[in-house]
Parts: structure tokens; C-alpha cells; sequence
């Protein structure tokens, strides 16, 4: 008999097609329609065992780079299970693998593999054949399972017939069915038991043992002797099977059986004897607990990997957030500044000029305390909102690691030492110290990730004057800047990775594993710092983030020395001062402060008007803007003030601006909401930073 004429070649076959990109799985059911075979398509591992679960299939087509796990994960997890462990699985990459990868697919379970762009006919070559070995191995099976099926029914058959045969031939037609089980005889009315050797080998007892209830009950687990008793009791007149727990007379072992058989009916219709076979279970059994044992850790780890990739999309999820609540931050943060600051002017005008009162002075004191707590509370939305500028000051690095130290050492975990390698004496550095904790955290994090079996991280710190650093064209030749390096020991970067590691969004840790902005942010900071960053990494010899950062006194010895006298009260120059806020409420109480400080105060709500206004007034002599203005921003207006009056001191005032790095850091800035004293410092200074300033 053929196995065309077992089946026929025309029932089709499943065939598991996983690839996490719909093109591609497309294009393979293109090829391999026509093998007439049933086609299921898996986008993801979890989706892939899921199909599993519920069909038999013949062939697994795994694609090897996909997220969540790949082709060689997914494989080993196939191959745990037993219903699998013979399943053909063809690896299929449109990377170039090298020998190890090879081995390492073979290992997995795979059975061969495929490159891209795979060669349709050989693709459909290979997979009609491991079909045809499938739907073989199947037609075997079917004709083992319906011998099974027949020794079965005729089994039951000989139980079941037991009345019409004579005894001794059911003993034989028994023991003839059961091979190598063991079959038994009993008379219950003289509690006479037989036993054949196949039976004894199963109990571990002597052939020659004579055998009664209360012996046989010896062997039975206790929890088990009941069942037994009321089968000797004669309750049971039908065929029955029953399972059993035993302990072997040699060994103690414990073994599972199940007991099959039927009774024995006198003429009255009485039972009077039973007669059946014993047969040993407990591999089955054992396979059964194995199989729900693999059946729960499989459901276990894919649990786990579910959570993970819930886990990263929440970490997503709140970065986009993050995002929008920063934007939004932005825009209130500017219009709530504009509206405190009206309300503190007022309120400083009105203490001065209403009459001494203890009640109403309370009550100006508790609305100032109010309003400065909004105005409080607005820059803590945007440090949270990350929207808040650099402020650098000069920083002790050795204090300011000693503080965050315990911080990057849970952050990197128990297999990960940090080793510190300071250089002393060390000097100050000019940087947010805020954000260069952020920084060391980001390189110590990717340092983890790249070495998952732990290692050293080393953090080294040391002074570098100028001269050492002229290959490095962003640095100034003559200034001195502190060198902080942090390397690991992990497996390294190519020269291809290299030159990509500093791109926004770039990563090599896999789909939701990484934002991508960590490299970008720290060299971010270092160049909006006036240093700069510089990555050194091989494979296999790990990679070193090195940070310069400047010293302070740098821009102090780029800066032009002030001439101007050590204090300037503005009170007493009485300027003539234009001040361009399209916000009334601001511009009114901006007004009447400069005008209560005895300045003359001229107005514009844009920039346009401002420029009329310095054409038709010559004689003023400082400006005050609002940046964020329609037609025309502050710093716009600054610069257009430079060029046509470039010894004209100009202040730029704002609630809130994300201002370009350097857009604005030569001039003078006002945040909002100022107080009377913080506007007439402001003017001070802006008056004596200019000496040829119209004053």
C-alpha cells in the first residue's frame, strides 16, 4: 500500500509561516501557493505558538531577526515541546549569517536554511519535501492508531464475550491481546487469584507467590484500596478499568497501573468472578505531568515576555506623554507668567501707595506670597516637562559622582562593579550639574546593556589643559577643560555602529528596548556646555564615552571686562526706556514701575512699532522686550536694534521660551514674573554693560 493510496496527496498540510513584516510573508505564499498546502501566517512569536497550540503542523518557515524573540529563541521554545521535538523548521535571514549563527540555528532544532532573496523553486522544493515526510510520517501513525483501534475493540470484545467462551480460552485470548501486560483470573467466591508472569513482573512479586485480596491490598497505595474493595465486592457487573497505585514487592518503587476487565456471571446473573489484564502507565503518566509541566512554563515565559513588551510600550507611552505635557507646559507657562507678572506689579505699586495699614498690608503681603508661589510652581512644570534652560555653575566632580554614586550602582546592578579612577587635585567644572547626572546615568545604563553578564565599568576623571586637546576642532586651543570618561567591557561597537551612535532615535537594543536619545542628549549637553564628546569602542574590547567639559573662568576670559562702577542705582539716572510687550497687563505694570523708579517710558505692543518709535525718539536709551510676540520675536527685535543702534542695551523679558542653543546668550534676561527690585538690578546692568550705552 503507497502513501498515495493511505492519503492522498491532495489534503493539504499546515505549513507555519512566521515573519514579522507582511511583505515578506506575503511573498512567501505567493511561492508557495501552489504546493495546494494550507498556509498560516504568524507576524510574532506569541502568535506563532499560539497557532502551534491549536495545529498540527508540518513545516515551520521562522524568519531569524524579529523583535520580542528571535528565529533561534523561538525555535529552542518549539523544541521544548513534545508534540514538536520532530517538526521540520527552515531558518530563513536576509542577513549574511556566519558559521556559528549556522551551528547556532542547528542547535535550536532548525533542519536547514534559507538566505534573502530565497530562490522560489528551491524554497518550494524544499518545503514539498519536508511536507511529504510529514504527511508519511502521519499515514504511519494512522495505520498505528487504527491497529490500536482494533486491538481495542477486539480486546473489548474478548472481555465482553467472556460468557459465551470457555475459561481457559479467555485466558489465553486475553493473554494473547495484552503481550507483554500481565492478565489475571479471579474467583471471587473462593478469593482464589491467578496470576501470569507478565502480572508478577508488574508487582515485583515470585511467580510461585500465592495471591489473595488481603496481598494484593498490601501492594495498593492506601489511598487506592477502596476502589479495589468494591470492585471484590461484586458491585460491578459490566466491564470496567480502573487505575491503580502500587508499590513493587522488590524495590518499593512505586508504579501507576491500570486494571481492565470484566466480570463473571453465574447462571443467576451473579458476579462470581473477574477476569482481565494489568498495565503498567507510569511513563505515560509521567509523560502527561511533563507535558503540563511544559505546557505551564511555555504559557509562563510567554506571560513574561508579554509583560516586558507591555512594560516598554508603557515606557513609550509615557515619553510621548511626557512630550505633550512639556508642549503644553510651554504655552501656559508663558500666558500664566504674563498675568503674575501684572499681578506683582500691582501689587509692589499699590504697597507704595496706599496708606499705612497693618490689615491691608497683610493683605498685599499674602497676595504677593501667592503669586510668587504660582510663579514657583510654573518652573517646577517645566523643569518636570524638561523645558527649563541650562543653568551651569562651577561643580566639584568628585563630590558630585560621591552624591549619585549609590544611584548608578543600583542602576546598574549587582554583576556590574564601578570602579572610580579620579585624578587629584581635581578642578571645578562649568555645567548643570542636573543634567550631568543624567548624563553619567545614561552611559552607566548603556554600559549595563552591554554587558549582560556583568563586569567593570570604570569612571575616570582628569584635568586636560587646551594644548592637549588641538585634534579636536570644537574646543578652544588655549582653554582648559576636566576629561570624564566612562568605559565597559562589553562587547563593543563596529565602525559602522560607531558612526551612527550619536544619531537621534538610533539603537541597536531592539524594538522597545531603547529610545535612542541617550548618546544625543549627553553630547547635547557637553557641546551646549562648550566641551564636546567623543566615543572610542571595538568588538569585543568594549567602549569608552569621554566627556570634556570647560573650566570655569573660561567665557569670563573671553568676555570684555565691565568699566562700570561696582553699583548703579537706576532710580537716580532717570533713562528713557521703550518697552514692546504685546500683553497690555505686562506692558501697563512694566510702565508704571520704571515711572514710579523715575524713567521715561515709551510704549510699542510689536516689533514693528518699536523700530518706529527708536526712529521717532532718539533719545532712548534702553529697551525692554517681550520675546514671544506675533510678526516679530524679542530676540528678532534685538537684533535688528543691533544692527541699526549696535550701542543700544536691550533687555529680553520673557515668561517662557525655548529659545535655540545661543539664540540669545549675549543678551540680558528677565524672567518672568520680576519683581520692582529684580527690574531695576536688570537695568543696572544691562546700562553698565554697555559703555557706550546712552545713559
Amino acid at each position: 500500500m503507497t502513501a498515495h493510496e493511505l492519503m492522498p496527496p491532495t489534503d493539504p498540510v499546515n505549513i507555519l509561516l512566521v515573519d514579522d513584516q507582511p511583505a515578506k510573508l506575503l511573498s512567501y505564499e505567493v511561492i508557495l501557493a501552489e504546493l495546494g498546502e494550507n498556509l498560516i501566517k504568524a507576524q510574532s512569536a506569541r502568535e506563532a505558538l499560539a497557532h502551534l497550540l491549536k495545529n498540527d503542523v508540518a513545516v515551520i518557515l521562522i524568519d531569524v531577526c524579529m523583535p520580542e524573540l528571535d528565529g533561534f529563541e523561538l525555535a529552542e521554545m518549539i523544541r521544548e515541546h513534545p508534540r514538536f521535538q520532530k517538526t521540520a523548521i527552515i531558518f530563513v535571514s536576509a542577513v549574511l549569517m556566519d558559521e556559528p549563527d549556522r551551528l547556532r540555528g542547528y542547535d535550536a532544532g532548525g533542519v536547514d536554511y534559507m538566505s534573502v532573496p530565497v530562490v522560489a523553486p528551491l524554497l518550494r522544493a524544499k518545503v514539498r519535501v519536508f511536507a511529504e515526510l510529514f504527511r508519511k510520517t502521519r499515514q504511519l501513525e494512522k495505520m498505528n492508531e487504527e491497529l490500536e483501534a482494533r486491538v481495542e475493540e477486539r480486546t473489548a470484545a474478548l472481555v465482553a464475550s467472556t460468557e459465551q467462551l470457555r475459561q481457559s480460552e479467555q485466558r489465553r485470548t486475553l493473554a494473547l491481546a495484552a503481550g507483554q501486560m500481565g492478565s489475571w483470573d479471579w474467583e471471587l467466591t473462593t478469593d482464589t487469584v491467578r496470576w501470569d508472569e507478565g502480572q508478577h513482573r508488574i508487582f515485583g512479586t515470585e511467580p510461585d507467590t500465592a495471591m489473595s485480596l488481603a496481598r494484593i491490598l498490601s501492594f495498593v497505595h492506601p489511598d487506592d484500596r477502596g476502589a479495589l474493595e468494591r470492585l471484590a465486592s461484586g458491585e460491578t457487573s459490566d466491564a470496567f478499568q480502573l487505575e491503580l497505585r502500587i508499590l513493587r514487592a522488590d524495590d518499593g518503587v512505586e508504579r501507576c497501573c491500570l486494571l481492565a476487565g470484566a466480570t463473571v456471571l453465574d447462571g443467576a446473573g451473579r458476579v462470581v468472578g473477574l477476569r482481565g489484564v494489568t498495565m503498567d502507565i507510569t511513563e505515560r503518566k509521567n509523560s502527561e505531568r511533563a507535558l503540563r509541566t511544559l505546557n505551564d512554563e511555555l504559557e509562563a515565559r510567554v506571560e513574561v515576555r508579554t509583560r516586558e513588551r507591555e512594560h516598554a510600550l508603557a515606557q513609550l507611552f509615557e515619553a510621548q506623554k511626557l512630550d505633550t505635557i512639556g508642549q503644553l507646559t510651554g504655552g501656559v507657562a508663558h500666558d500664566f507668567n504674563n498675568l503674575l507678572q501684572a499681578v506683582l506689579t500691582s501689587l509692589n505699586l499699590l504697597k507704595k501707595t496706599v496708606p499705612p495699614d497693618p490689615r491691608t498690608t497683610r493683605l498685599i503681603e499674602l497676595a504677593s506670597k501667592g503669586a510668587n508661589r504660582g510663579a514657583a510652581l510654573t518652573q517646577r512644570l517645566l523643569a518636570f516637562a524638561r523645558r527649563q534652560e541650562l543653568k551651569p555653575r562651577p561643580v566639584q566632580f568628585t563630590v558630585l559622582f560621591q552624591d549619585i554614586e549609590d544611584l548608578l550602582q543600583r542602576s546598574v546592578g549587582p554583576r556590574i562593579r564601578i570602579v572610580k579612577v579620579f585624578h587629584e587635585p581635581m578642578p571645578l567644572i562649568l555645567v548643570d550639574a542636573n543634567q550631568l547626572e543624567l548624563a553619567l546615568l545614561n552611559l552607566c545604563v548603556n554600559a549595563r546593556d552591554a554587558m549582560p553578564l556583568g563586569g567593570q565599568l570604570t569612571v575616570t576623571a582628569t584635568a586636560d589643559l587646551g594644548t592637549s586637546l588641538t585634534e579636536i576642532p570644537e574646543l578652544a586651543a588655549d582653554a582648559e577643560y576636566v576629561r570624564i570618561t566612562v568605559g565597559d567591557e562589553g562587547a563593543g561597537m563596529d565602525a559602522a555602529t560607531l558612526a551612527k551612535a550619536t544619531e537621534p532615535f538610533y539603537t541597536t537594543k531592539g524594538v522597545g528596548k531603547g529610545t535612542g536619545l541617550g548618546l544625543s542628549m549627553v553630547q547635547g549637553l557637553a557641546i551646549q556646555s562648550g566641551g564636546a564628546m567623543r566615543i572610542e569602542s571595538e568588538l569585543g574590547a568594549g567602549t569608552r564615552v569621554t566627556l570634556l567639559l570647560p573650566r570655569p573662568g573660561h567665557e569670563e576670559r573671553q568676555a570684555t571686562p565691565s568699566t562700570a562702577p561696582p553699583s548703579l542705582a537706576p532710580t537716580a539716572m532717570g533713562l528713557t526706556v521703550l518697552i514692546v510687550d504685546d500683553d497690555p497687563l505686562v506692558s501697563m505694570g512694566t510702565l508704571a514701575s520704571l515711572e514710579d523708579m523715575g524713567h521715561t517710558v515709551y510704549e510699542a505692543s510689536n516689533g514693528k512699532d518699536a523700530l518706529q518709535a527708536l526712529a521717532t525718539q532718539p533719545g532712548i536709551q534702553l529697551v525692554i522686550t517681550d520675546h514671544a510676540m506675533p510678526g516679530m520675536t524679542g530676540v528678532e527685535l534685538a537684533r535688528r536694534i543691533q544692527e541699526e543702534h549696535p550701542h543700544l542695551p536691550v533687555i529680553l523679558a520673557t515668561g517662557y521660551a525655548e529659545l535655540l542653543p545661543g539664540e540669545a546668550d549675549e543678551l540680558p534676561r528677565l524672567s518672568k514674573p520680576y519683581g520692582t527690585d529684580e527690574l531695576a538690578r536688570a537695568v543696572a546692568s544691562a546700562i553698565r554693560g554697555r559703555p557706550g550705552a546712552r545713559a
